[in-house]
C-alpha cells in the first residue's frame, strides 16, 4: 500500500472537515459559497433549477449598472418616468403612480428596498429605450421599414435579453430570465449556486453594495401634474440589522420564501442563499444558523492551514540545512 504523503493527509482532512452534516434547515435548496469567488462550499439540491421569486431583482441591478458605466449614465441626475404598465404590477411595490418621475438613483432604491416590482419594470423600460436606440435594423429593409423594425422593438425584451446575456457570460447554467421583478413565470428560472455567482460578481461593484446595504432611502418625485411627493422606504431585509451585508429577500406562491445575503466574520466572507424556505420567519433563522455552522467549520479549516505553513516552513529550513530534499510538500 502507498504510504499517504503530508499533501495527501492534508487533502483528507480538508474533506472530512468540510463534509461534515450541516444542521437542519426547511429550504429545498440553499448553498454557502465563497464570498470573493462564490465557488460552492456547502449546499443542498444548490444546482436545482426553479424560481428565485425577487431574487431576480438582483441580476436586474446590476444589469442597470453595468448599463449606467457603458454609456455614462449619471444616476443621481437620470430622470425616469413611470408607465402606466409599470405603474400597475402587483406584489411588492415602491407605491409608484403613473406619470410619477423619479430620479434613476431613486428607483434604484424603490426596487431594491420595498423590493418594488413596479419600480423593476421602469427600469427595464428605462434602460431598454437605452439599448434600442443601439439597435441597428436589418439592411436590406427601406427606410421607412427599418424605422418600423426599431418601432417594434420592446425596451423590456431588450433588457431581458441583456440580462440573460449577463447571465451567460457570469456562467449561470441553471438560469434564464423572463422578467426583471421575478413574478411567478416558470420560464424564470436559476438556482441556489447560480445565484451565488451571480452575488459574487454584484458585491464588487460599490454602487451595488451601497443599494443593498442601505436600510432606508427617503426621496422626493414629482406627479403627472408636476406636483412633489414623497417616498419612504424600509429594506425588506431584517438582516442587515443583524450584521449581514445585502442582499436580496424574495416570495411568490411558486418561489417559496427565498434570501440570498453575505456576511463576513475574522477574514472570512460568505453568501449564503436559501430557496423556498417553509415560512418567510424561517428564511432569518436559517440563513443566521448555516452561517454560524459555515463559519465554525471553516475556522478550522484555516486554522489548520495556518499550522500546515509554518510546520512546512520549518521543514524547508530543517532539509536546507541538512542539505536534504523536501519535495513530498
Amino acid at each position: 500500500m502507498e504510504k499517504p504523503t503530508p499533501n495527501r493527509s492534508w487533502g483528507m482532512v480538508q474533506r472530512i472537515l468540510l463534509s461534515g452534516a450541516p444542521p437542519f434547515v426547511t429550504a429545498t435548496s440553499w448553498v454557502v459559497a465563497n464570498g470573493q469567488t462564490g465557488k460552492v462550499f456547502f449546499g443542498k439540491e444548490e444546482r436545482e433549477s426553479r424560481e428565485i421569486a425577487s431574487l431576480t431583482k438582483i441580476m436586474t441591478l446590476l444589469v442597470a449598472i453595468k448599463l449606467i458605466k457603458r454609456f455614462n449614465i449619471d444616476p443621481f441626475t437620470s430622470i425616469v418616468p413611470i408607465s402606466e404598465y409599470a405603474a400597475s404590477m402587483t406584489g411588492t411595490s415602491a407605491l409608484l403612480e403613473s406619470g410619477d418621475k423619479l430620479l434613476l438613483n431613486d428607483l434604484l432604491h424603490g426596487m431594491m428596498l420595498p423590493s418594488g416590482n413596479d419600480a423593476a419594470l421602469a427600469i427595464s423600460e428605462y434602460f431598454g429605450e437605452v439599448l434600442k436606440a443601439t439597435v441597428l435594423p436589418p439592411i436590406d429593409l427601406d427606410p421607412k421599414q427599418q424605422k418600423e423594425y426599431i418601432n417594434r422593438l420592446s425596451p423590456r425584451k431588450l433588457f431581458i435579453k441583456e440580462m440573460n446575456r449577463l447571465t451567460q457570460e457570469l456562467g449561470m447554467q441553471e438560469t434564464v430570465f423572463a422578467n426583471p421583478h421575478g413574478l411567478m413565470n416558470f420560464n424564470n428560472h436559476s438556482s441556489a449556486q447560480d445565484v451565488a455567482k451571480l452575488v459574487s460578481a454584484a458585491m464588487k461593484e460599490p454602487y451595488f453594495c451601497q443599494i443593498v446595504n442601505c436600510k432606508r432611502h427617503v426621496c422626493k418625485a414629482l406627479d403627472e401634474k408636476q406636483n412633489e411627493k414623497s417616498f419612504s422606504w424600509k429594506n425588506t431585509n431584517k438582516l442587515l440589522w443583524k450584521g449581514f451585508y445585502g442582499i436580496k429577500t424574495g416570495i411568490t406562491p411558486t418561489a417559496g420564501p427565498c434570501l440570498a445575503t453575505s456576511i463576513e466574520r475574522e477574514g472570512i466572507s460568505l453568501i449564503v442563499v436559501v430557496l423556498n424556505c417553509k415560512t418567510l420567519n424561517q428564511r432569518w433563522i436559517e440563513v443566521r444558523k448555516l452561517s454560524k455552522w459555515a463559519f465554525s467549520r471553516l475556522k478550522k479549516v484555516n486554522v489548520l492551514e495556518e499550522r500546515e505553513k509554518v510546520l512546512q516552513m520549518i521543514v524547508h529550513v530543517c532539509c536546507a540545512a541538512l542539505g536534504e530534499s523536501s519535495l513530498i510538500y
